[in-house]
């Protein structure tokens, strides 16, 4: 049968096809997957809602046996003071037709957190949520139980009054938060968002993803942008501290965010956790640019295969701080910044980095396109293999050739120009 023939929408994955195209002999397996996603049923929803009214009492309604399976029909909702709190373990929470900016949840900062989470095993995809006046999404623990299993995945996140994704512990730090996963997501501050921060916390404090006493949390595939204010230090694009555990932190592009990803601040740390295949840049001083990557109070970390651009002032790009910062390794990561101890703080391995990259390197520095443009000596097939070393920024296989790469992308030969594409389909459609 010719593809054209099935007369039903198909959905696929155009990094398949693009393989395909690269590698042949794994067409017939690709067109199967195709196959499979067509013929597949689509799990149905429980409940769509269409207002603000319904999004409300429909989420409420899953505390007392509502169904736990929410869409939201696409619109603009205007909550203007109304939060959505989810206290029953298993709701999600995502857009009907599962395009993130077809669907926008609006606090028009008179809500002061859109989500609030206090229930394991929640997941809130596909929307976009701005103008909270304080955390679009908050995940936290109460004073009877630990919230654990969220997701937070291909959510747009606009102009938070404060963090946009905040996780904390009960009041008494007796149960936690833990074990969640922020992933394709969009994170940014605009400049009208910039000035709301200030005029709501007269100062900077503001961030993209803020944990606090959380294990194992993974976050991975976002963009986050513009965290920065003339007036103050902001927070970070991703910190985990108080204690934080096994955080990890990888495949994520910071662009513009006065200091880009945290483990730990001050005396109050984390431990281990690893931060790999990231790619961070920031271009000009805003007036308190700083570190890249921070470690502080932060024992047993490993930060491997970044990629660390700056065009603003500030010495490092990676430090480690503190006598607490310890047991750390510090391996492949490619920067134009130093690697420095700060306050005593000690590595167990630091080797194979470069702090002397040049802007020529990379496909597109100002707009933190971080790939390389070449092969070059020193760089690709240069790294220190590490077991965990699989992938790189855009997931694909490490190593290509005879060892990794240093930083966050592993080169390749450019790939052929998409339009090029066509003669596929065509083969696809042929008897």
């Amino acid at each position: 049968m010719r593809l054209s023939e099935l007369n039903l929408p198909v959905f696929f994955s155009e990094t398949t096809v693009y393989r395909s195209f690269l590698r042949p002999q794994i067409l017939q397996a690709t067109v199967f997957l195709v196959t499979l996603f067509v013929v597949a049923p689509q799990a149905q929803a429980a409940v769509i809602v269409h207002t603000v009214s319904e999004l409300v009492t429909t989420i409420n309604a899953t505390a007392h046996g509502g169904d736990k399976t929410i869409l939201i029909a696409d619109g603009t909702y205007m909550l203007n003071g109304h939060y959505l709190r989810i206290t029953t373990d298993g709701v999600t929470v995502r857009s009907q037709n599962g395009d993130r900016e077809q669907v926008i949840l609006d606090g028009n900062y008179q809500t002061t957190e859109i989500f609030q989470i206090v229930a394991s095993n929640v997941t809130i995809a596909d929307m976009r949520l701005q103008r909270a006046l304080d955390h679009p999404i908050h995940v936290m623990a109460t004073d009877g139980h630990d919230v654990t299993g969220t997701i937070i995945n291909n959510v747009h996140i606009i102009d938070p009054g404060q963090q946009a994704i905040k996780i904390n512990p009960d009041g008494s730090r007796t149960h936690f938060p833990d074990n969640g996963q922020i992933r394709g997501c969009l994170i940014e501050l605009t400049a009208t968002g910039r000035a709301k921060v200030w005029e709501h916390n007269s100062s900077c404090y503001t961030g993209g993803i803020d944990g606090h006493q959380a294990t194992g949390w993974v976050i991975e595939d976002n963009e986050i942008r513009g965290f920065w204010c003339s007036g103050g230090l902001a927070e970070h694009g991703v910190h985990f501290w108080s204690n934080s555990k096994g955080t990890v932190v990888q495949r994520n592009l910071i662009v513009d965010c006065d200091r880009g990803i945290g483990f730990g601040l001050g005396s109050s740390g984390h431990i281990d956790g690893i931060i790999r295949n990231n790619m961070i840049y920031h271009g000009a001083d805003h007036g308190h640019s700083d570190v890249g990557i921070g470690l502080e109070s932060a024992t047993g970390a490993q930060v491997y295969n970044n990629t660390i651009f700056h065009e603003h002032p500030y010495a490092n790009a990676i430090e480690y701080r503190f006598p607490a910062s310890n047991n750390l390794t510090i391996v492949n990561n490619l920067c134009n910044r130093l690697i420095t101890s700060r306050n005593n703080g000690t590595t167990t391995l630091l080797s194979h980095n470069i702090t002397t990259a040049a802007a020529d390197w990379f496909i597109d520095v100002g707009s933190g396109d971080l790939h390389l443009r070449s092969k070059r000596s020193g760089v690709t097939n240069a790294a220190l293999s590490l077991p965990e070393l699989t992938n790189d920024f855009d997931g694909g296989q490490r190593p290509i050739g005879p060892a990794p790469d240093i930083g966050a992308d592993e080169y390749s030969a450019p790939k052929p120009d998409k339009a090029n594409l066509s003669w596929l389909i065509l083969l696809m459609d042929l008897p």
